[in-house]
């Protein structure tokens, strides 16, 4: 059989059966949960599992700034960026990634920028809540100044040619029409205005925080929300034949080592140390911080595809956690599917013929969603920070604004030419065996994909574990080459020698067998007659509970050995119940003890395989009744006095009941009324009886459920 041709499905079916009775374990890695703890390098996983080599990213400018929080481009193809560090600069960045500065504001950020229908740059600024407005000639102007405390998105409509800006604390959107005069346009009295877009038809869109709306403004004053998002913050929009809206409320994702919160906010913070959108400015000029409601889901989230699916009959998705954000997609005739959901803030998105860019932080991730097959997959990532800014430039490139610090890539449509993901630490508990490691991979013409193993006895790989195995590049026919050990890890190498294509791999397995440790009874029970009596006089429950550190399956010998014999008897075998239903009728009355001995030989071959026995305590074996007397102590008037004696050979006395003339039982006790030995004595003195003979039966029972009995006959005078 030429295994290159089985499915990998199919294939794992196979190859165990090579093992015999060897347990093989294994890892299969083929979800995109699988990778989430993996480190990538140049490689990227979709939603599907799918690992690929990234997109390139090529570094255009490495400017003097800590945030670009915006970018725009002129009609003549000129760049410009917006950003902030002490003090807020905007840069004119040429193609070959010289940057010049055009302007610089005194101890706040340039936040937002939009280049206006006759060629002049307006500029939002924060702290402050300026708007300035730099001409074709270099003049600059400003023309809104008390906007609030922050300008954080402005908006050309290319319709009207006017300009609006998005401010907070106050929630305010103003227009800047031809007399360049910023004027209250409508007020959505929410705290702060995050992003705007112009949809199809010039309809202007908001996006809040606080509440974590969407608003469609048709007119002055004339607003509609169409949408209100489960997160409490929208942070970005695109429009296109629809509207999306990008998320970025509080997060918990663990803060990267030597990551600093930006001096201007990225969201609302919750545990991730990611800034908060300010109420107000505080003293010496930074803004305040304020905590941010957790909302209920609100809206319909169906599966996202066509508008056409609403009739469609489907669950809808889970509602995001605390942790997660979203992008929505909102249609035409208001219908709203979630397209996108990550443990990461949604700071940025672009919209690219069928597919959309999201651009992220805290771990600078780019995301692209294809809305025609539903696959959402990572297919770039910074080494820092976040992605603030996207812009899709008129050459048709596109360029990312980053922050932490402030750069400027160029994402080029071309794949990266190595890259590599090492997947987490596995654990396989135990020392271990490495066996085979397969792979499922498609290798179009000039790419290649490969796979080393290492392995140690820490958690954390260091220089003792080993050296990272030779590169198998035959899945068919690999094998994880690492000496004995309880961790594993696994790198991926992909290779493209065309720009155009990437290897693919979806599903990766690796084999192991851990090193055969005995397996361990825990506890074996037995009945104490002494402390509790049988339900059924012809069981004795045995109970054990055993665990196995490879979790192999086990069998079980049950053995008994009376006190006085040397030799242990064979009860049962090939025991699968970890309880035994002992008849103590089969056996001669004694004390014995009970011995279980567990194998996992059905998991491993003869040689390897290993025992456990435990041995109960003492058992007593009583078939013998308990020795009953009865005798009539005295006879006054119409009532007798009968003493009962009463010997258990092996156990105690449970319980003892009598009757007279054949009528109903009645109960009897000791002096003491405690039935707690071998031996008791009772004294049972009968009730008013009629003139006669009278015949009175004793029996009584040991806890082992033997009766025993005795008779006295006796007779009440007549009336004299």
């Amino acid at each position: 059989m030429d295994l290159r041709r089985v499915p990998l499905a199919l294939m794992a079916l196979l190859l165990p059966l090579a093992a015999h009775a060897s347990k093989v374990k294994s890892w299969n890695h083929g979800t995109a949960s699988s990778f989430e703890k993996a480190k990538l390098s140049k490689t990227v996983v979709s939603s599907q599992g799918v690992v690929r080599l990234s997109r390139e990213v090529k570094l255009l400018a490495n400017l003097d700034a800590t945030h670009v929080w915006d970018l725009a481009e002129d009609a003549n193809g000129v760049l410009y960026a917006a950003t902030g560090k002490e003090d807020g600069k905007i840069y004119r960045i040429g193609k070959d990634g010289a940057a010049a500065s055009v302007l610089t504001m005194k101890d706040t950020q340039i936040l937002s920028l939009a280049i206006a229908a006759d060629g002049s740059l307006f500029a939002g600024v924060g702290p402050g809540g300026k708007i300035v407005r730099i001409d074709a000639k270099g003049t600059t102007s400003t023309i809104g100044e008390n906007l609030g405390s922050y300008v954080w998105s402005l908006v050309a409509d290319p319709a009207t040619g006017a300009v609006f800006a998005g401010t907070g604390p106050k929630g305010t959107i103003y227009r800047i029409g031809a007399d360049l005069k910023a004027e209250p346009y409508y007020v959505t009295k929410q705290d702060h205005v995050l992003t705007l877009a112009v949809g199809a038809g010039g309809a202007l869109y908001a996006g809040v925080d606080k509440e974590g709306l969407v608003y469609r403004i048709d007119a002055k004053n004339k607003g509609f929300v169409v949408y209100d998002a489960t997160q409490s913050e929208v942070r970005t929009l695109a429009a296109d034949d629809a509207i999306y809206a990008g998320t970025s409320a509080p997060g918990t994702r663990k803060i990267p080592s030597g990551f600093k919160p930006p001096t201007l906010p990225l969201s609302g913070t919750g545990t991730s140390g990611t800034g908060t959108t300010p109420s107000s400015k505080t003293p010496d000029g930074e803004p305040e911080t304020a905590p941010k409601k957790t909302k209920a889901a609100t809206g319909p989230l169906g599966s996202f595809g066509s508008d056409d699916t609403k009739g469609i009959g489907a669950s809808a998705p889970s509602s995001p956690s605390s942790s997660e954000n979203s992008v929505y997609r909102i249609g035409k005739d208001g219908s709203v599917r979630e397209v996108f959901r990550e443990k990461a803030m949604v700071l940025r998105l672009l919209r690219l013929k069928d597919r959309l860019l999201i651009g992220t932080g805290m771990q600078g991730q780019l995301f692209e969603v294809h809305e025609e097959t539903k696959e959402k997959a990572e297919i770039a990532r910074l080494d820092h920070g976040q992605i603030l800014s996207m812009l899709k430039r008129r050459d048709g490139s596109v360029v990312l604004g980053t922050g932490d610090p402030g750069k400027i890539y160029v994402l080029e449509n071309r794949y990266a030419a190595r890259g590599t993901l090492v997947s987490d630490v596995l654990d396989a508990k135990l020392t271990s065996h490495w066996g085979s490691l397969h792979w499922a991979s498609e290798t179009p013409a000039g790419t290649t994909s490969s796979m080393a193993v290492r392995a140690g006895n820490v958690a954390d790989p260091d220089d003792t574990w080993s050296d990272w195995s030779a590169e198998q590049t035959d899945p068919a026919a690999a094998f994880a080459k690492a000496p004995t050990a309880r961790y594993l890890q696994y790198r991926v190498t992909l290779t493209t020698k065309s720009p155009d294509a990437t290897p693919e791999l979806r599903q990766i397995v690796v084999r192991y067998k851990t090193t055969n440790q005995a397996p361990e009874i825990t506890s074996l029970d037995v009945p104490d007659l002494d402390a509790t009596a049988l339900d059924s006089p012809k069981k004795l429950k045995l109970k054990w509970a055993a665990v196995d550190p490879n979790e192999d399956e086990l069998n079980y010998r049950l053995y008994v050995r009376k006190k006085e014999w040397t030799d242990w008897v064979l009860l049962e075998e090939n025991l699968e119940k970890k309880d035994y239903d002992w008849d103590p009728a089969t056996m001669p009355s004694g004390h014995y003890q009970a011995k279980v001995v567990a194998s996992d030989r059905r998991d491993n071959a003869p040689e390897d395989a290993l025992t456990a026995e435990k041995v109960s305590g003492w058992i007593a074996v009583s078939n013998e009744p308990p020795a009953v007397a009865a005798k009539v102590a005295n006879i006054n008037g119409t009532h007798a006095t009968i003493d009962v004696a009463a010997t258990g050979s092996l156990v105690r006395l449970v319980e003892a009941s009598y009757a007279i003339d054949g009528s109903r039982w009645s109960s009897a006790f000791p002096a003491d009324g405690l039935f707690d030995s071998k031996q008791e004595s009772l004294r049972i003195r009968t009730e008013s009886l009629r003139p006669g003979t009278h015949v009175m039966v004793v029996r009584v029972k040991d806890a082992a459920g033997n009766v025993g009995s005795a008779d006295a006959v006796f007779r009440i005078a007549e009336k004299q």
